[in-house]
């Protein structure tokens, strides 16, 4: 008998149930029936983006849960504070809701996820983000319907939430966060702007090449990634371009799904781990920020990380790390992206905060550990001093 872990052991946790492809959302209502033991369509919370509740439209939502809705919230700030996850957590219990539908961007799915936890529990979300206290069981389970191509939220085990006033973001975690089922349907993503396309996307590619290289990666989450990263790098412009183009926003929701299975299980790396604090302090949509990020984080995670980027490298069409790492930069040039913080706002004053609040399992994952003093160096060159 081996006495210690082999190197590539894993363990994976995904949903329950995974639906991927064109007109998926027509599934939700044999989901929900699914939830239940008599088959019969719960009563439902549901949460959407005032984008979904234009197109296709709240009736539209109402007809595939027969009718159950019990109540609804429209609408979900970017950086979600933690108030609106207590006002949904106390809407489904007023409402006796025993399902949540959630359809939007990580935003709204992340919400959703942490007020099902606490719908069923006597505690507030400032007791779980602050670490006070901890969920031990589960709340009411979540459909996730993914309108972005980029977070990946629909199947993983945390939200990532803000406390305004201290202006700090964080996730809060637990297993049983993990929604009963997602539905990933690519039309759902046609009307994204080609800004949100950009940043979403962006998002999506960091996700996939920081679990490559994460220190925790396995064969699965590698596989996962690469081919997620494959998919970005050749469709994402095009998607930028031309939201219509059906095979591209297919192309970018599969890869978001591959990247969200790959980061889920083998964690992230620095550029989500400096991206938080930057983003919530400079108001920046969190797929902007990793954008940014991400070809400064390759520079400085190629030394130690070299070999694993040959690989992905070799895997995605580039002769060379050097060259992949070209190719990064240069996509997020092509979607329009800054190659620094300067013009939107970093400055030195702000590194004190980044590093006190940058001390996540993203930056422990990271392959080339950053002391204060690297972070500080790292971000010289980024802001405006």
């Amino acid at each position: 008998m081996p006495t210690k872990t082999e190197p590539d052991s894993f363990e994976l946790r995904y949903p329950p149930l995974v639906l991927f492809g064109w007109g998926k959302r027509a599934a939700l209502t044999d989901v929900l029936r699914g939830i239940t033991a008599n088959a019969r369509v719960p009563g439902v919370l549901l949460v959407c983006t005032r984008s979904a509740a234009r197109n296709p439209g709240l009736e539209f939502w109402r007809a595939l849960c027969e009718g159950r809705v019990v109540a609804e919230h429209v609408g979900v700030p970017h950086d979600p504070p933690l108030e609106t996850v207590d006002r949904l957590a106390a809407k489904a219990r007023d409402h006796a809701a025993e399902a949540v539908v959630a359809v939007g961007g990580g935003s709204v799915l992340d919400v959703a996820k942490a007020a099902a936890v606490l719908a069923t529990s006597n505690e507030g979300i400032t007791a779980w983000f602050s670490g006070r206290w901890a969920p031990s069981r589960s709340g009411l389970p979540v459909v996730a319907l993914p309108t972005t191509a980029g977070t990946g939220a629909e199947i993983t085990r945390n939200a990532v939430l803000t406390d305004p006033e201290r202006r700090i973001k964080r996730s809060v975690r637990a297993p049983f966060m993990i929604p009963q089922a997602a539905i990933c349907d690519p039309e759902l993503t046609v009307t994204m702007p080609p800004e949100l396309t950009a940043a979403s996307g962006l998002d999506a590619l960091t996700q996939a090449i920081e679990s490559y290289v994460s220190i925790r990666a396995n064969t699965v989450t590698r596989a996962l990634a690469a081919e997620a990263v494959k998919l970005l790098l050749n469709r994402l412009p095009a998607a930028f371009c031309n939201g219509a183009d059906v095979g591209a926003r297919t192309a970018v929701a599969k890869a978001s799904l591959l990247s969200a299975l790959s980061f889920s299980q083998s964690g992230l790396g620095a550029a989500h781990g400096l991206g938080h604090p930057i983003g919530a302090l400079l108001s920046l949509p969190h797929g902007l920020t990793c954008g940014i990020l991400l070809p400064h984080i390759l520079d400085w995670n190629a030394p130690e990380c070299g070999d694993r980027l040959e690989a992905l490298a070799a895997e995605s069409g580039h002769p060379s790390p050097t060259a992949f790492i070209a190719r990064v930069r240069a996509l997020v040039a092509d979607v329009g992206l800054p190659p620094d913080f300067r013009e939107l706002g970093l400055m030195r004053s702000h590194f004190p905060h980044i590093i006190a609040n940058c001390r996540s399992g993203s930056m422990r994952a990271n392959p080339r550990p950053m002391s204060d003093r690297d972070i500080e160096e790292f971000l010289t060159p980024l802001a405006r001093i």
